[in-house]
């Protein structure tokens, strides 16, 4: 297979991996997420607020082979730490109480999500140091098969309203830096 034209085979993952939430909103196991959301210390692929399973963060990955699968967990495992971090933050309110999150913060559950040639080779269940990897056209059955935490819609739209507010004012900072 040949990239996409933006040029990488890591974009192409996180394009297929958009594609397959698209199909799990459709069939409504996630009530959305925010694409590409970008931290101090790296960034997150994908936050999934999820219906049954709270909030699931994704690492998308292009391999022609796994080689690095402990190093991919390495990862994954920091973007989980991100993401729960993320959540604490704006979901706890501030100090003074003037602003209070309508719901605790969410669990956080962070999978990687291969595409390629490599997907074909992940057994179903596979993990490594808690995160599992998941072949890309298995991530719809994935979510589906998730039956967790359940995330009522007021409070699924409260916290990718938040999250995309500070996705936006985190934007707009770098961009005022550059």
């Amino acid at each position: 297979m040949t990239p996409k034209p933006s040029g990488t085979f890591e974009v192409r993952g996180e394009d297929n991996t958009r594609d397959e939430l698209r199909r799990a909103k459709r069939k409504k196991l996630v009530w959305g997420w925010i694409d590409s959301f970008g931290l101090q210390a790296g960034d997150i692929d994908h936050l999934v607020v999820t219906r049954r399973g709270g909030l699931v963060a994704v690492d998308s990955k292009w391999r022609s082979r796994v080689d690095d699968a402990t190093e991919m967990a390495r990862a994954a495992q920091k973007v989980r730490l991100r993401a729960e971090a993320l959540t604490r933050d704006f979901l706890k309110g501030d100090s003074r109480g003037s602003r209070r999150a309508k719901v605790n913060p969410l669990s956080v559950t962070s999978v990687v999500v291969l595409w390629g040639p490599a997907q074909h080779g992940i057994p179903d269940g596979a993990s490594i140091d808690g995160i599992e990897f998941i072949a890309g056209r298995k991530l719809v059955h994935w979510l589906r098969r998730l039956d967790g935490e359940h995330v009522d819609e007021a409070a699924a739209d409260d916290v990718l309203r938040q999250l995309e507010a500070r996705r936006a004012s985190t934007k707009s900072r770098s961009a005022a830096s550059s």
